[in-house]
């Protein structure tokens, strides 16, 4: 065989190239351990140079050396340790950063907290084990609230969350506030009790919001008993977060002062039984003590929500209706079916269809999916538990030709079915709609992850036996 010379020179070239040995990954490996090496050099810039190179490589081997630097004694570089092991994100990182939460430098902490949250919110391929749109936002037009949440099937670290929990005691109010966060993010129910006596004490406003919205995220109507006397709290912040909580917490122990501060008839403006509700932009405590009312729906509460059916201001008709929905009374169905028929206002219209097919009235369900792209109606059909979900399932075949509605339904069904669900939504995972097989992948992740025992093959013999199979706030 002869070759031509351009044949030969790249031969010549391939056999010089397979024969090299891999330089440059030998280069990178020295270069690694040469930083690992480093973090013990007595010279404090080489220190801090090693830490922020391995953080900004991800070198993950590096975490138990990267440790050792957490009683390091420059401020700064204990704060750029902080910043390479979140950037690391592997869980052996967690030791280390709950060591530098309690950091005498209050930007080691905040970047600490965030380290520890990031560990349970995402994973390495970028999957973030959220709830983006928890059940009813807390105070939607509220720029500041922050939405995440964990899924109730992440097992969140004892320790960490302990250690969360000590930081509401903290001397700094950023760190309080960053603390009841986090442990609103990852569900820090065994925080509860610190979290309780902290916002009892706690002297700043911004403070205690945060540790209000982190019980309403935990979503124990227990831990929201503390709540009741901060309806009257001077600060609008403060008492219509704890007025929200408390109904979505549905506390029945709130409905008697609640009762008694809708009957006032007092104004955000006005003095209440020797208090004050500070002034704001709008007079609203009563139609946010109505709503409250209606979530909790509470017997005692029927008188109230008869009245409001009959308000003339749309808003409160719709509280009216939700609430006698949820009472559950099938005598009040001749009367919310007449006032169905004669309704004008789609927030009350909507409101009605939801009363109604609470109360038995399946017949309302397709048209509460037709407007499922309404935020309050997609909120109501958040209230079905485990074994009310599969009425949905014929919902995702008939609106094949509406991928808005579609989307919706799988939200709803991954947040709150059991695992009877999975063998309606895995066909969705090939449809030809990017954003649906999208949402039927993400609705699959939820599912599978409350239900880590159920087989697609078992899914229609295998009802869900875990009461709302999901343990997102209750409504």
């Amino acid at each position: 065989m002869f070759f031509n010379r351009t044949q030969i020179v790249v031969l010549i070239a391939v056999l010089f190239l397979v024969g090299m040995p891999d330089l440059r990954g030998q280069e990178e490996l020295r270069d690694v351990d040469g930083l690992i090496f480093d973090l013990r050099h007595p010279e404090l810039e080489r220190r801090k140079t090693a830490v922020v190179g391995l953080g900004k490589h991800r070198i993950r081997r590096a975490v138990p050396e990267l440790s050792r630097l957490v009683k390091d004694p420059d401020d700064l570089l204990r704060t750029a340790l902080a910043r390479a092991l979140v950037k690391i994100g592997d869980i052996t990182t967690l030791p280390a950063l709950m060591t530098l939460c309690h950091d005498s430098r209050k930007q080691t902490q905040l970047v600490s907290i965030q380290g520890i949250v990031n560990l349970y919110v995402s994973t390495p391929d970028g999957f973030i084990h959220g709830v983006k749109r928890v059940v009813d936002f807390m105070n939607p037009a509220d720029d500041d609230y922050n939405p995440l949440i964990v899924e109730p099937y992440i097992s969140v670290s004892p320790e960490a969350i302990d250690t969360l929990g000590t930081l509401l005691s903290d001397s700094d109010a950023d760190v309080r506030r960053n603390a009841a966060l986090a442990l609103g993010i990852l569900r820090g129910h065994r925080a509860l009790p610190p979290l309780q006596e902290a916002l009892e004490m706690e002297p700043e406003n911004a403070v205690k919001v945060e540790m209000i919205r982190a019980i309403y995220k935990i979503g124990d109507p227990a831990g929201g008993v503390t709540l009741i006397p901060l309806i009257r709290d001077p600060d609008k912040r403060v008492h219509d977060e704890a007025i929200f909580t408390l109904g979505r917490l549905r506390v029945e122990a709130a409905v008697p002062p609640l009762t008694e501060l809708y009957n006032s008839g007092v104004l955000e403006r006005k003095r209440i039984l020797g208090g004050l509700v500070p002034v704001s932009g709008k007079d609203d405590l009563r139609l946010k003590t109505i709503e409250a009312l209606a979530y909790i729906a509470a017997p005692q509460s029927r008188t109230i929500l008869l009245k409001a059916i009959e308000d003339h201001r749309a808003a409160f008709r719709r509280y009216g209706a939700e609430g006698l929905g949820r009472l559950g009374d099938s005598s009040l169905v001749p009367m919310l079916a007449a006032r169905f028929q004669g309704e004008k206002e789609f927030e009350v219209i909507s409101a009605l269809n939801f009363a109604l097919f609470r109360l038995g009235g399946e017949a309302h369900l397709p048209e509460l999916v037709e407007r499922i792209n309404s935020d309050q109606v997609y909120f109501y059909l958040l209230e079905l538990d485990a074994q009310e979900v599969p009425k949905l399932h014929p919902q995702l075949l008939v609106h094949t030709k509406d991928p808005g509605i579609q989307i919706r339904l799988l939200e709803v069904i991954g947040q709150r079915g059991g695992a009877s669900s999975l063998e309606f939504v895995e066909p969705l995972t090939r449809s030809p709609n990017a954003d649906v097989t999208s949402s039927a992948n993400l609705a699959l992740r939820r599912l599978q992850g409350r239900h880590p025992g159920a087989t697609l093959s078992s899914m229609v013999v295998a009802p869900d036996a875990t009461g709302d199979g999901t343990g997102v706030p209750a409504n």
